[in-house]
């Protein structure tokens, strides 16, 4: 007995859908007319995390998380209610011992490595905003990096104003002006594409809610600044022919490997992807209309074969609420398969019908033939429409 099943567009779309959208590792930041803006807590990875670790705080987060620490979460006034800090912080003030490599690195690089890509459209000078949390003095020194690099422009971040509250800087610290200058840390993005920022400690304790690259020299950041520049891809469209066909060796497309032959012809139903009957011509109606293909000598691949196996072959039809076309399939004028559309609510949905196993040569006749019908339930022009014995292809599986 001939199996038939019928799947609706509907039906796979629901069940397709959340593999088409993008996640969170399909996305990127990516500079926006000119400026970049990254949620800290955005980091793709963290090395050199032994000694100090950027540790996420936000809603979740425990504010009794047992590490060194001499102030409590600052989660309010945070862009996106998380940000990250450098923990342990064992040294808040002048008076408690400064470690290099453990509480302290005036080398960048060298501790707490966090990592951000960012997708640059244009290269040339970003200028680096960062808007910290400070309460100390030992709290507020940071390293900003390009590629794994370290330039000397964007080395010790410095934040003196706006103590315990989150505020904007961009100043680096010199040895003549430890709280330096606004706009003066900044990177030189060489070429357009993907580059990797870099941030390390400089100071335990530091604060970090949100960055901004910028190309702008008179930019200044306000409040919690703009909101994150991420790319994330539009979703993949759906396949809207052979919805349902999962595992498929060859398909042929009616409409570009069929023919007609034969009195009645079939015409390219475009908006549908399918050879139809214009049934407007009445002498088309009730009669069969005839399709063939002849078999190629390489047999659709690239070597000539003197024959080719098919576990099975699918003809895909397509349902019509205004009559349930009848089908047949023939190789080499012998009917192997016999098929009828069953009743449908919903215009144009694929119907399936296995044919089974199939051995094909080169020269072989492949003919595909259907009928233009009506069940007499669509009135159009003082009579009713039919059904234009549409269908789409041949699906093969090996």
């Amino acid at each position: 007995m001939n199996r038939f099943t019928a799947f609706t567009c509907l039906l796979f779309s629901l069940s397709a859908e959340t593999s088409s959208f993008a996640s969170t590792q399909d996305s990127i930041i990516s500079v926006e007319n000119g400026t970049a803006v990254i949620e800290a807590e955005s980091y793709s990875t963290q090395h050199k995390a032994d000694t100090r670790r950027w540790i996420v705080f936000n809603s979740l987060s425990n504010s009794t998380h047992g590490l060194a620490d001499s102030d409590t979460i600052h989660l309010e006034g945070a862009s996106n209610n998380a940000y990250i800090e450098l923990l342990p912080d064992t040294r808040t003030n002048h008076s408690e011992p400064l470690e290099h490599g453990v509480n302290f690195s005036a080398k960048p690089g060298k501790l707490a490595v966090l990592t951000y890509p960012v997708y640059f459209d244009t290269p040339g000078k970003y200028f680096v905003w960062a808007r910290a949390f400070s309460t100390g003095s030992e709290d507020n020194g940071l390293h900003v990096g390009l590629n794994n690099t370290w330039p000397s422009s964007s080395q010790r971040l410095q934040l003196c104003e706006g103590k315990n509250e989150w505020t904007w800087t961009s100043n680096q610290r010199r040895k003549d002006n430890h709280c330096g200058t606004p706009n003066t840390i900044w990177l030189d993005v060489p070429e357009s594409g993907v580059h990797n920022i870099t941030l390390s400690m400089r100071e335990d304790g530091f604060e970090l809610d949100k960055i901004i690259l910028t190309r702008d020299a008179n930019y200044k950041p306000a409040g919690v600044g703009p909101s994150e520049t991420r790319h994330t891809p539009l979703p993949l469209p759906l396949k809207e022919t052979f919805v349902d066909v999962q595992k498929y060796s060859l398909i042929l497309e009616a409409p570009q490997t069929f023919e007609s032959a034969g009195d009645v012809p079939f015409y390219h139903d475009r908006r549908n992807s399918a050879l139809g009957i214009d049934a407007r011509e009445t002498q088309y109606r009730n009669v069969w209309a005839t399709s063939e293909l002849k078999v190629p000598e390489k047999m659709w691949g690239k070597k000539a074969s003197a024959q080719k196996t098919f576990k099975n072959v699918i003809l895909v039809t397509l349902g019509e609420i205004d009559g349930e076309s009848p089908y047949k399939v023939l190789l080499n004028n012998n009917e192997i398969g016999s098929y009828t559309n069953s009743e449908t609510e919903t215009d144009y949905q694929e119907n399936y019908f296995d044919l089974g196993s199939l051995t094909l040569k080169p020269g072989d006749i492949i003919t595909v033939k259907s009928k233009a019908v009506t069940n007499g339930k669509i009135p159009e022009n003082g009579g009713t429409a039919y059904a234009r014995g549409r269908w789409r292809g041949l699906v093969f599986q090996e």
